[in-house]
Protein backbone atom coordinates (compact mmCIF):
# COMPACT_ATOMS: atom_id res chain seq x y z
CA UNK A 1 0.00 0.00 0.00
CA UNK A 2 1.36 3.30 -1.17
CA UNK A 3 0.98 6.53 0.61
CA UNK A 4 -2.08 8.60 -1.24
CA UNK A 5 -0.24 12.27 -0.15
CA UNK A 6 3.25 12.98 -1.41
CA UNK A 7 3.37 16.60 0.62
CA UNK A 8 6.72 16.36 2.65
CA UNK A 9 5.43 18.27 5.52
CA UNK A 10 2.84 16.36 5.87
CA UNK A 11 4.67 12.78 5.80
CA UNK A 12 7.29 14.19 8.06
CA UNK A 13 4.46 14.17 10.75
CA UNK A 14 4.05 10.49 10.94
CA UNK A 15 7.45 10.98 12.91
CA UNK A 16 5.99 14.40 15.17
CA UNK A 17 5.63 13.64 19.04
CA UNK A 18 3.13 16.48 19.03
CA UNK A 19 1.28 15.05 15.90
CA UNK A 20 1.14 11.73 17.72
CA UNK A 21 -0.29 13.14 20.52
CA UNK A 22 -2.77 14.98 19.19
CA UNK A 23 -4.10 12.34 17.11
CA UNK A 24 -4.49 10.38 20.24
CA UNK A 25 -6.46 12.73 22.17
CA UNK A 26 -8.66 13.08 19.19
CA UNK A 27 -9.16 9.92 19.43
CA UNK A 28 -10.60 9.95 22.29
CA UNK A 29 -12.76 12.66 21.79
CA UNK A 30 -14.67 10.60 19.70
CA UNK A 31 -14.60 7.79 22.28
CA UNK A 32 -16.34 9.99 24.55
CA UNK A 33 -18.65 11.19 21.62
CA UNK A 34 -19.73 7.86 20.69
CA UNK A 35 -20.02 6.55 24.72
CA UNK A 36 -22.33 9.46 25.50
CA UNK A 37 -24.54 9.75 22.59
CA UNK A 38 -24.58 6.40 20.39
CA UNK A 39 -21.92 3.86 19.33
CA UNK A 40 -22.12 4.54 15.51
CA UNK A 41 -21.70 8.85 16.48
CA UNK A 42 -17.74 7.76 17.74
CA UNK A 43 -17.45 5.01 15.98
CA UNK A 44 -17.95 6.20 12.22
CA UNK A 45 -15.43 8.96 12.71
CA UNK A 46 -13.05 6.98 14.34
CA UNK A 47 -12.90 4.63 11.73
CA UNK A 48 -12.95 7.19 8.85
CA UNK A 49 -10.43 9.03 10.80
CA UNK A 50 -8.19 5.48 11.38
CA UNK A 51 -8.07 4.43 7.38
CA UNK A 52 -7.46 7.86 6.31
CA UNK A 53 -3.83 8.00 8.69
CA UNK A 54 -3.42 4.94 7.84
CA UNK A 55 -3.42 5.75 3.85
CA UNK A 56 -2.05 8.37 3.79
CA UNK A 57 1.26 6.99 6.41
CA UNK A 58 0.69 3.54 5.43
CA UNK A 59 1.39 3.07 8.96
CA UNK A 60 -0.80 0.40 11.43
CA UNK A 61 -0.05 2.86 14.54
CA UNK A 62 -2.98 4.78 13.91
CA UNK A 63 -5.33 1.85 14.21
CA UNK A 64 -4.02 1.55 17.95
CA UNK A 65 -5.87 4.62 19.52
CA UNK A 66 -9.20 3.40 17.12
CA UNK A 67 -8.96 -0.07 18.54
CA UNK A 68 -9.30 1.30 22.17
CA UNK A 69 -11.79 3.58 21.25
CA UNK A 70 -14.15 1.00 19.48
CA UNK A 71 -13.99 -1.19 22.34
CA UNK A 72 -14.22 1.58 25.15
CA UNK A 73 -16.77 3.45 23.62
CA UNK A 74 -19.35 0.75 24.07
CA UNK A 75 -21.80 2.65 25.89
CA UNK A 76 -24.83 0.56 25.58
CA UNK A 77 -23.99 -2.61 27.26
CA UNK A 78 -24.46 -6.14 25.71
CA UNK A 79 -28.52 -8.11 26.13
CA UNK A 80 -28.26 -12.07 24.88
CA UNK A 81 -31.59 -11.21 23.45
CA UNK A 82 -30.43 -9.20 20.68
CA UNK A 83 -27.99 -8.80 18.37
CA UNK A 84 -26.15 -5.56 18.45
CA UNK A 85 -25.82 -4.56 15.20
CA UNK A 86 -24.85 -0.96 15.59
CA UNK A 87 -21.99 -2.17 17.44
CA UNK A 88 -20.73 -5.48 15.00
CA UNK A 89 -21.66 -3.56 11.92
CA UNK A 90 -18.79 -0.74 12.14
CA UNK A 91 -16.61 -2.94 14.01
CA UNK A 92 -16.32 -5.82 11.00
CA UNK A 93 -15.88 -2.91 8.92
CA UNK A 94 -13.17 -1.99 10.81
CA UNK A 95 -11.55 -5.22 10.75
CA UNK A 96 -11.78 -6.17 6.76
CA UNK A 97 -10.00 -3.04 6.34
CA UNK A 98 -7.81 -3.75 8.81
CA UNK A 99 -7.19 -7.87 6.97
CA UNK A 100 -6.49 -5.59 3.52
CA UNK A 101 -4.02 -3.80 5.23
CA UNK A 102 -1.74 -6.75 6.94
CA UNK A 103 -1.97 -8.20 3.33
CA UNK A 104 -1.22 -5.70 1.24
CA UNK A 105 1.66 -5.10 4.08
CA UNK A 106 2.53 -8.68 4.46
CA UNK A 107 6.25 -9.21 5.11
CA UNK A 108 7.81 -13.26 6.30
CA UNK A 109 10.39 -12.11 8.66
CA UNK A 110 7.31 -10.81 10.89
CA UNK A 111 6.37 -14.11 11.00
CA UNK A 112 9.32 -14.93 13.70
CA UNK A 113 7.21 -12.54 16.38
CA UNK A 114 4.66 -15.79 16.97
CA UNK A 115 6.90 -17.73 19.00
CA UNK A 116 5.31 -15.45 22.03
CA UNK A 117 1.86 -16.59 21.27
CA UNK A 118 2.70 -20.27 22.48
CA UNK A 119 0.73 -19.81 25.58
CA UNK A 120 -2.35 -18.22 23.63
CA UNK A 121 -2.34 -21.35 21.37
CA UNK A 122 -2.49 -24.14 24.38
CA UNK A 123 -5.92 -21.93 25.99
CA UNK A 124 -7.43 -21.93 22.30
CA UNK A 125 -7.24 -25.50 22.07
CA UNK A 126 -7.99 -26.57 26.15
CA UNK A 127 -11.03 -23.61 25.98
CA UNK A 128 -12.44 -25.81 22.74
CA UNK A 129 -11.70 -28.89 23.38
CA UNK A 130 -14.20 -28.96 26.36
CA UNK A 131 -17.04 -27.65 24.27
CA UNK A 132 -18.04 -31.22 23.39
CA UNK A 133 -18.71 -32.82 26.78
CA UNK A 134 -20.13 -29.07 27.98
CA UNK A 135 -23.89 -29.79 29.01
CA UNK A 136 -24.56 -26.15 30.31
CA UNK A 137 -25.28 -24.69 27.01
CA UNK A 138 -29.17 -25.36 25.51
CA UNK A 139 -30.57 -24.24 22.64
CA UNK A 140 -31.90 -21.57 24.41
CA UNK A 141 -28.83 -20.26 25.09
CA UNK A 142 -26.79 -21.11 22.03
CA UNK A 143 -24.71 -17.55 22.53
CA UNK A 144 -22.81 -18.84 25.11
CA UNK A 145 -20.85 -21.30 22.16
CA UNK A 146 -18.87 -18.11 21.48
CA UNK A 147 -17.05 -17.77 25.18
CA UNK A 148 -15.11 -21.44 24.28
CA UNK A 149 -13.67 -19.88 21.12
CA UNK A 150 -12.58 -16.76 23.35
CA UNK A 151 -8.83 -17.47 23.43
CA UNK A 152 -8.82 -18.50 19.29
CA UNK A 153 -10.22 -14.93 19.11
CA UNK A 154 -7.54 -13.47 21.10
CA UNK A 155 -4.61 -15.55 19.35
CA UNK A 156 -6.05 -13.87 15.71
CA UNK A 157 -5.88 -10.88 17.28
CA UNK A 158 -2.35 -11.44 18.31
CA UNK A 159 -1.07 -12.52 15.30
CA UNK A 160 -2.64 -9.77 13.03
CA UNK A 161 -0.97 -7.38 15.55
CA UNK A 162 2.51 -9.23 15.25
CA UNK A 163 1.99 -9.19 11.20
CA UNK A 164 1.08 -5.60 10.15
CA UNK A 165 2.53 -3.65 13.51
CA UNK A 166 6.12 -1.82 12.92
CA UNK A 167 8.47 -0.56 15.00
CA UNK A 168 7.77 2.92 15.31
CA UNK A 169 4.74 2.11 17.22
CA UNK A 170 5.85 2.45 20.67
CA UNK A 171 5.01 6.67 20.91
CA UNK A 172 1.64 6.18 19.55
CA UNK A 173 0.63 3.47 21.84
CA UNK A 174 2.30 5.23 25.27
CA UNK A 175 -0.11 8.66 24.06
CA UNK A 176 -3.27 6.25 23.50
CA UNK A 177 -3.17 4.67 26.64
CA UNK A 178 -2.90 7.42 28.98
CA UNK A 179 -5.34 9.33 27.05
CA UNK A 180 -7.29 6.36 27.56
CA UNK A 181 -7.56 7.40 30.92
CA UNK A 182 -9.33 10.77 30.26
CA UNK A 183 -12.19 8.00 28.13
CA UNK A 184 -12.57 6.15 31.04
CA UNK A 185 -12.64 8.76 33.71
CA UNK A 186 -15.26 10.29 31.93
CA UNK A 187 -17.60 7.05 31.44
CA UNK A 188 -17.05 6.63 35.20
CA UNK A 189 -18.01 9.87 36.49
CA UNK A 190 -20.66 10.26 33.41
CA UNK A 191 -22.45 7.14 35.32
CA UNK A 192 -22.19 7.50 39.07
CA UNK A 193 -23.79 11.17 38.20
CA UNK A 194 -26.52 9.05 36.89
CA UNK A 195 -27.01 6.88 39.48
CA UNK A 196 -26.82 9.98 42.01
CA UNK A 197 -29.44 11.68 40.36
CA UNK A 198 -31.53 8.30 40.92
CA UNK A 199 -30.61 7.49 44.45
CA UNK A 200 -29.49 11.28 45.95
CA UNK A 201 -29.70 9.42 49.46
CA UNK A 202 -27.41 6.74 48.71
CA UNK A 203 -23.52 6.01 49.42
CA UNK A 204 -21.76 7.62 45.82
CA UNK A 205 -19.34 4.96 46.25
CA UNK A 206 -21.37 2.10 47.44
CA UNK A 207 -22.54 1.71 43.86
CA UNK A 208 -21.42 -1.33 41.40
CA UNK A 209 -22.53 -0.27 37.85
CA UNK A 210 -21.99 -0.85 34.75
CA UNK A 211 -20.29 1.69 32.47
CA UNK A 212 -21.21 -0.43 28.80
CA UNK A 213 -18.53 -2.31 27.51
CA UNK A 214 -17.86 -3.90 31.46
CA UNK A 215 -18.11 -3.21 35.25
CA UNK A 216 -16.54 -0.11 37.20
CA UNK A 217 -13.86 -2.51 38.68
CA UNK A 218 -13.18 -3.88 35.19
CA UNK A 219 -12.43 -0.02 34.37
CA UNK A 220 -10.40 0.48 37.50
CA UNK A 221 -8.23 -2.34 36.41
CA UNK A 222 -7.49 -1.03 32.94
CA UNK A 223 -6.59 2.00 34.86
CA UNK A 224 -3.66 -0.14 36.43
CA UNK A 225 -3.02 -1.30 33.16
CA UNK A 226 -1.98 2.59 32.06
CA UNK A 227 -0.38 3.64 35.36
CA UNK A 228 3.05 3.12 34.53
CA UNK A 229 2.53 4.50 31.05
CA UNK A 230 1.61 8.19 32.19
CA UNK A 231 4.74 7.91 34.82
CA UNK A 232 6.86 6.65 31.91
CA UNK A 233 5.73 10.19 30.64
CA UNK A 234 6.50 12.16 33.62
CA UNK A 235 9.73 9.96 33.70
CA UNK A 236 11.01 11.51 30.02
CA UNK A 237 8.97 15.05 30.02
CA UNK A 238 12.14 17.07 30.12
CA UNK A 239 9.81 20.71 30.03
CA UNK A 240 7.72 22.13 32.55
CA UNK A 241 4.94 22.09 30.34
CA UNK A 242 4.85 18.10 29.36
CA UNK A 243 5.76 17.62 33.57
CA UNK A 244 2.42 19.76 33.88
CA UNK A 245 0.54 17.87 31.55
CA UNK A 246 1.92 14.37 32.70
CA UNK A 247 0.95 15.05 36.40
CA UNK A 248 -2.58 16.31 35.28
CA UNK A 249 -2.97 13.23 33.38
CA UNK A 250 -2.19 11.51 36.83
CA UNK A 251 -4.38 13.16 38.11
CA UNK A 252 -7.64 12.12 36.30
CA UNK A 253 -6.55 8.93 36.77
CA UNK A 254 -6.59 8.88 40.00
CA UNK A 255 -9.74 10.65 40.42
CA UNK A 256 -10.85 7.89 37.88
CA UNK A 257 -9.25 5.07 40.00
CA UNK A 258 -11.51 6.83 43.37
CA UNK A 259 -14.73 6.58 41.08
CA UNK A 260 -14.63 3.05 40.67
CA UNK A 261 -15.97 2.40 43.80
CA UNK A 262 -13.91 -0.96 43.38
CA UNK A 263 -12.04 -1.83 46.86
CA UNK A 264 -9.90 -4.16 44.61
CA UNK A 265 -8.64 -1.46 42.28
CA UNK A 266 -8.19 0.73 45.60
CA UNK A 267 -5.77 -2.13 47.36
CA UNK A 268 -3.84 -2.83 44.09
CA UNK A 269 -3.88 0.55 42.28
CA UNK A 270 -2.91 2.27 45.55
CA UNK A 271 0.14 0.02 46.08
CA UNK A 272 0.96 0.16 42.60
CA UNK A 273 1.37 4.22 42.89
CA UNK A 274 3.15 3.89 45.87
CA UNK A 275 5.31 1.97 44.07
CA UNK A 276 5.64 3.82 41.13
CA UNK A 277 6.05 7.35 42.99
CA UNK A 278 9.02 5.59 45.13
CA UNK A 279 10.40 4.22 41.40
CA UNK A 280 10.60 7.88 40.34
CA UNK A 281 12.12 9.55 43.30
CA UNK A 282 15.11 6.89 42.39
CA UNK A 283 15.19 6.98 38.76
CA UNK A 284 14.28 10.73 37.98
CA UNK A 285 17.69 12.91 38.43
CA UNK A 286 16.15 16.02 36.95
CA UNK A 287 15.31 17.51 40.45
CA UNK A 288 14.12 21.11 39.37
CA UNK A 289 11.36 19.34 37.59
CA UNK A 290 11.35 16.70 40.47
CA UNK A 291 10.11 19.49 42.59
CA UNK A 292 7.86 21.20 40.08
CA UNK A 293 6.18 17.73 39.71
CA UNK A 294 5.64 17.05 43.90
CA UNK A 295 4.37 20.97 44.01
CA UNK A 296 2.04 19.70 40.77
CA UNK A 297 0.82 16.69 42.22
CA UNK A 298 0.77 18.05 46.04
CA UNK A 299 -1.30 20.90 44.74
CA UNK A 300 -3.92 18.30 42.66
CA UNK A 301 -3.73 16.28 46.18
CA UNK A 302 -5.06 19.30 47.86
CA UNK A 303 -8.13 20.48 45.57
CA UNK A 304 -9.52 16.56 46.30
CA UNK A 305 -9.29 17.30 49.71
CA UNK A 306 -10.62 20.85 49.20
CA UNK A 307 -13.59 19.63 47.29
CA UNK A 308 -13.98 16.71 49.89
CA UNK A 309 -14.22 19.25 52.82
CA UNK A 310 -16.49 21.88 51.22
CA UNK A 311 -18.61 19.57 48.91
CA UNK A 312 -20.00 16.99 51.84
CA UNK A 313 -19.73 13.63 52.33
CA UNK A 314 -16.66 12.69 49.47
CA UNK A 315 -14.15 11.08 52.08
CA UNK A 316 -17.07 10.28 54.38
CA UNK A 317 -18.25 7.87 51.81
CA UNK A 318 -14.90 6.59 50.71
CA UNK A 319 -14.30 5.66 54.36
CA UNK A 320 -17.12 3.92 54.46
CA UNK A 321 -17.26 1.98 51.18
CA UNK A 322 -13.33 1.13 51.91
CA UNK A 323 -12.98 0.81 56.02
CA UNK A 324 -16.46 -0.71 56.88
CA UNK A 325 -17.03 -3.34 54.08
CA UNK A 326 -13.98 -3.95 54.77
CA UNK A 327 -11.69 -6.40 52.01
CA UNK A 328 -14.32 -9.31 52.03
CA UNK A 329 -13.76 -12.06 49.66
CA UNK A 330 -17.58 -10.87 48.43
CA UNK A 331 -18.52 -14.32 47.53
CA UNK A 332 -15.17 -15.64 45.93
CA UNK A 333 -14.27 -18.57 47.99
CA UNK A 334 -18.33 -19.59 47.44
CA UNK A 335 -17.64 -19.33 43.85
CA UNK A 336 -14.16 -20.98 43.37
CA UNK A 337 -16.16 -24.21 45.54
CA UNK A 338 -18.70 -24.07 42.93
CA UNK A 339 -15.79 -24.19 40.11
CA UNK A 340 -14.13 -26.95 41.49
CA UNK A 341 -16.90 -28.60 42.24
CA UNK A 342 -17.65 -28.57 38.60
CA UNK A 343 -14.29 -29.56 37.59
CA UNK A 344 -14.60 -32.69 39.25
CA UNK A 345 -17.98 -33.79 37.99
CA UNK A 346 -17.13 -33.30 34.11
CA UNK A 347 -13.79 -35.83 35.21
CA UNK A 348 -11.63 -34.36 32.36
CA UNK A 349 -9.35 -32.86 34.35
CA UNK A 350 -6.43 -32.21 31.69
CA UNK A 351 -8.98 -30.45 29.91
CA UNK A 352 -11.10 -28.91 32.26
CA UNK A 353 -15.33 -28.62 32.77
CA UNK A 354 -15.58 -26.04 29.99
CA UNK A 355 -16.30 -22.20 30.18
CA UNK A 356 -19.81 -22.02 30.91
CA UNK A 357 -19.97 -24.39 33.99
CA UNK A 358 -23.36 -22.75 35.48
CA UNK A 359 -25.64 -20.32 34.11
CA UNK A 360 -27.66 -17.87 36.53
CA UNK A 361 -30.25 -15.19 36.28
CA UNK A 362 -28.58 -12.01 36.86
CA UNK A 363 -29.97 -7.91 36.81
CA UNK A 364 -27.69 -6.61 34.05
CA UNK A 365 -28.47 -2.93 33.08
CA UNK A 366 -31.89 -2.74 34.52
CA UNK A 367 -32.94 -6.06 33.08
CA UNK A 368 -32.54 -9.83 33.96
CA UNK A 369 -30.48 -11.72 31.62
CA UNK A 370 -28.48 -15.31 31.43
CA UNK A 371 -25.43 -15.08 32.85
CA UNK A 372 -22.51 -17.54 33.20
CA UNK A 373 -20.33 -17.58 36.02
CA UNK A 374 -16.96 -15.74 36.30
CA UNK A 375 -14.59 -17.03 38.87
CA UNK A 376 -12.74 -13.79 39.82
CA UNK A 377 -9.32 -15.38 39.76
CA UNK A 378 -7.32 -15.79 36.52
CA UNK A 379 -5.26 -18.73 37.32
CA UNK A 380 -8.52 -20.59 39.06
CA UNK A 381 -10.90 -19.64 35.35
CA UNK A 382 -7.82 -21.22 33.80
CA UNK A 383 -7.60 -23.94 35.27
CA UNK A 384 -11.82 -25.02 35.89
CA UNK A 385 -12.28 -24.10 31.92
CA UNK A 386 -9.08 -25.32 30.27
CA UNK A 387 -7.91 -28.41 33.31
CA UNK A 388 -4.23 -29.01 33.67
CA UNK A 389 -3.19 -27.69 29.79
CA UNK A 390 -5.03 -24.09 30.44
CA UNK A 391 -3.07 -23.37 33.58
CA UNK A 392 0.06 -24.86 31.64
CA UNK A 393 -1.16 -22.30 28.63
CA UNK A 394 -1.55 -19.13 31.56
CA UNK A 395 1.52 -19.77 33.43
CA UNK A 396 3.25 -19.47 29.92
CA UNK A 397 1.11 -16.16 28.90
CA UNK A 398 2.25 -14.77 31.72
CA UNK A 399 5.98 -16.19 31.59
CA UNK A 400 6.79 -14.83 27.95
CA UNK A 401 5.56 -11.19 29.30
CA UNK A 402 7.78 -10.46 31.98
CA UNK A 403 10.68 -12.80 29.93
CA UNK A 404 10.42 -10.04 27.02
CA UNK A 405 10.11 -6.66 29.07
CA UNK A 406 13.37 -8.14 31.05
CA UNK A 407 15.11 -8.01 27.86
CA UNK A 408 14.53 -4.17 27.04
CA UNK A 409 17.48 -1.86 28.30
CA UNK A 410 15.17 1.10 29.42
CA UNK A 411 13.54 2.73 32.83
CA UNK A 412 10.35 1.65 30.88
CA UNK A 413 11.00 -1.40 32.13
CA UNK A 414 11.08 -0.97 36.09
CA UNK A 415 7.98 1.11 35.58
CA UNK A 416 5.94 -1.35 33.52
CA UNK A 417 7.59 -4.60 35.11
CA UNK A 418 5.97 -2.80 39.02
CA UNK A 419 2.92 -2.27 36.70
CA UNK A 420 2.68 -5.84 35.23
CA UNK A 421 3.18 -7.35 39.15
CA UNK A 422 0.15 -5.56 40.76
CA UNK A 423 -2.05 -5.91 37.74
CA UNK A 424 -1.19 -9.80 38.21
CA UNK A 425 -1.79 -9.68 41.55
CA UNK A 426 -5.48 -7.90 41.08
CA UNK A 427 -6.01 -11.20 38.66
CA UNK A 428 -6.00 -12.96 42.02
CA UNK A 429 -9.37 -11.11 43.10
CA UNK A 430 -10.92 -10.77 39.28
CA UNK A 431 -10.16 -11.75 36.36
CA UNK A 432 -7.63 -10.52 33.76
CA UNK A 433 -6.64 -12.81 31.08
CA UNK A 434 -9.36 -14.01 29.28
CA UNK A 435 -11.25 -11.03 29.60
CA UNK A 436 -11.72 -9.06 26.32
CA UNK A 437 -11.29 -5.66 27.69
CA UNK A 438 -7.74 -6.85 29.19
CA UNK A 439 -6.49 -8.92 26.08
CA UNK A 440 -7.10 -6.09 23.71
CA UNK A 441 -4.67 -3.67 25.43
CA UNK A 442 -2.47 -6.57 26.72
CA UNK A 443 -2.12 -7.77 23.08
CA UNK A 444 -0.92 -4.59 21.57
CA UNK A 445 1.59 -3.68 24.69
CA UNK A 446 3.52 -6.71 24.16
CA UNK A 447 3.31 -6.71 20.15
CA UNK A 448 4.44 -3.24 20.69
CA UNK A 449 7.08 -3.71 23.13
CA UNK A 450 8.30 -6.83 20.94
CA UNK A 451 8.66 -5.19 17.81
CA UNK A 452 10.35 -1.63 19.20
CA UNK A 453 13.84 -0.97 19.27
CA UNK A 454 13.13 2.59 20.67
CA UNK A 455 11.41 3.14 23.37
CA UNK A 456 11.71 7.12 23.16
CA UNK A 457 8.73 9.43 23.24
CA UNK A 458 9.90 12.90 23.41
CA UNK A 459 13.26 12.50 21.21
CA UNK A 460 12.96 15.45 19.27
CA UNK A 461 11.49 17.98 21.83
CA UNK A 462 11.27 21.03 20.21
CA UNK A 463 10.15 20.36 16.87
CA UNK A 464 6.85 21.91 15.11
CA UNK A 465 4.20 20.35 13.68
CA UNK A 466 5.63 22.10 10.07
Amino acid sequence: MISIIKNEKILKLNNNWKFENIVALIFMIFGAIGWKINYAAGAIPTILFSVILMAIYNDFKYGIPAILVLLFSIGTGFVIESFPFDIVIPVAIFVIFVIIFTIRNFKKENFKYLKTCIGMMILSISFIIPIFWSHMVTSENQVFYIMYFSWLLYLIFYVLLCLIINKNTFRMLVFSLTWLAFLLTFELLASLLVLHSQYPDQNILSFTYYIGWGLCNEAGMILCVIMPFIFYELYKSNTPSLTALSLFKLFVLLIGIILTTSRGTYLFGGLELISLLIIMLIIKYDYKLLKLSTLVFAGSIGIVFVFAMTKGKFLQDISSNVFTLGFGSNGRFEMWELGFNAYKEAGHYFFGSGIVTEIREKEVFNSLQNTFIVYHNTFIEAFISGGVMGLIGIIICIFEKYKLLIKKESPFKILLLMGYIFVDLYGLIDNSYGMYYYMVPISMIIVVILKSDNLEIYDKINNNLF
